[in-house]
């Protein structure tokens, strides 16, 4: 029994665990819990986030975003989805150069359904050559060998326009092979130029071609006209 306040007798008191854990009297501790413990108790880190266990405060960490990730997949998908538009494209320029299989009038046999130029092969040129032997005269592009020029004269009779162009004429020999002046051009400095003859207009001028050449005549060809020929005079 305790002693009334003020008549403590310094001795120690009974606890649950018997005299030698007991505390003194009066020192500020309950009876039975002993002194002061000899080391501090370790409560654990104050906010960590290593040992949620104890002494765990604050919110949990926020995981960094992947922006690689989630980059290298958008990349991805949109590789994918050029592939696949490359695909159909190529899918429908195919389809569109080898016509539909069938037209309006049921299939397509061969050799049917191409669309020729209205003017066709048969439509005449209306254009008077004349040609005859020249000298060939090197111009400032000309380097070495043996080229030969023809001089010609050509008047549109017709009356739509007429394209001219050195590449439209033909040299042929006196054993009946071609010569195109491909390889020529430009080489003789009278060379006839790029140019469209209105009705009644005319032009003149060289065309040359590789190699000595016995011409025989020339071959005026404009596309998709009759050709015309003379003779080299």
């Amino acid at each position: 029994m305790r002693p009334p306040r003020g008549e403590e007798t310094g001795e120690l008191s009974e606890g649950p665990n018997g005299p030698g854990g007991a505390g003194y009297e009066n020192s500020g501790y309950p009876p039975g819990q002993g002194g002061y413990p000899d080391t501090p108790y370790a409560y654990g880190n104050r906010g960590g986030y290593e040992d949620r266990g104890s002494g765990f405060s604050g919110p949990p960490p926020v995981p960094p975003t992947p922006w690689g990730k989630i980059l290298g997949i958008g990349c991805g998908v949109l590789l994918l989805l050029l592939l696949v538009l490359g695909g159909c494209g190529a899918v429908m320029i195919f389809m569109s150069g080898t016509g539909s299989p069938e037209g309006p009038g049921g299939p397509v046999g061969p050799g049917e359904g191409v669309q020729e130029d209205p003017r066709g092969e048969e439509t005449p040129s209306n254009a008077t050559l004349d040609a005859s032997s020249t000298d060939f005269q090197p111009s400032s592009l000309y380097v070495e060998g043996e080229f030969t020029s023809v001089r010609v004269r050509i008047t549109n009779d017709g009356e739509r326009s007429l394209d001219v162009n050195p590449l439209y004429f033909t040299v042929v020999d006196t054993s009946g092979e071609e010569h195109a002046p491909g390889d020529a051009i430009a080489m003789d400095a009278r060379e006839i130029s790029v140019q469209t003859l209105e009705s009644g207009q005319n032009a003149e001028g060289v065309i040359t071609v590789e190699g000595t050449v016995e011409p025989e005549s020339v071959v005026f060809e404009p596309f998709h006209t009759i050709p015309v020929e003379v003779p080299v005079e």
